[in-house]
């Protein structure tokens, strides 16, 4: 295998990934943005959930994808040193593979018989701001898989596989390796490691938070404004109710 930079270690526990496949993109973006960053830094509008329902939570190894040409394709490594295999065989449990594909459907990044290998390896998923293809074999695979589309189009007439676990950019986001996503049918999202475990703390309390103002509002048939968006006041509210819950 070609020299792969190692993917930062993990900063999310196994609980607070859990905690996160609990919860809806929705809680994630809104707690991002109440912490400095603008969605349209985190946030990948185009890509859409190829199998809808599922939700996923991982560290990102990724893979850059740069337009085909044939001096291009002769430097890249080739076989199972491709760029794109050696992410599969660096990625696992709890990894998502992230690959920038030039924002273009008709960049196939892989189908049935590459994403054999993803279910092998037991990695979480996919995601890809381009098309998937065989989308009626790996729907069962058991890997979440996020793109643009499914396609039948030939990838490596559009683009090559040139390098692993290096800054991407996908559908315009940045994403570094290390970083993790999240991602559901409402959205996909990079939550930037350096501050991972305190974004998921706070998007889980968010989410909790949301929950005790739909019922608040529904049992007291109040106004959204009475709680929405929600201030300082609020949180000190839900926290006072949830402690004498014993929360």
């Amino acid at each position: 295998m070609p020299h792969v930079p190692p993917t930062p270690d993990h900063v999310l526990s196994e609980e607070q990934m859990d905690g996160l496949r609990k919860i809806n993109s929705t809680a994630v973006i809104d707690t991002l943005a109440r912490n400095g960053y603008e969605p349209h830094h985190v946030y990948m509008p185009n890509i859409k959930n190829m199998n809808p329902g599922e939700r996923l939570v991982g560290r990102a190894v990724t893979v850059r994808f740069v337009p085909a040409r044939p001096d291009a394709d002769a430097e890249k490594p080739g076989g199972e040193e491709s760029p794109e295999y050696a992410a599969f065989e660096t990625a696992g449990k709890n990894d998502v593979v992230v690959m920038e594909a030039m924002r273009d459907k008709r960049m196939s990044i892989g189908g049935d018989i590459k994403f054999l290998r993803l279910k092998q390896r037991g990695i979480e998923g996919l995601v890809c701001d381009g098309g998937i293809r065989d989308m009626h074999v790996v729907k069962d695979y058991g890997i979440k898989l996020f793109g643009y589309d499914k396609t039948s189009n030939l990838g490596t007439r559009v683009g090559t596989p040139y390098e692993t676990n290096h800054p991407v950019a996908v559908d315009g986001v940045l994403i570094r390796p290390g970083d993790y996503i999240h991602a559901d049918d409402d959205g996909v999202i990079v939550i930037p490691r350096v501050s991972a475990a305190e974004i998921a703390q706070k998007a889980i309390e968010y989410d909790e938070l949301e929950e005790w103002i739909r019922a608040r509002l529904d049992e007291r048939q109040l106004s959204p404004g009475r709680y929405y968006p929600p201030d300082d006041e609020t949180f000190a509210e839900f926290r006072a109710w949830k402690a004498e819950k014993g929360g």
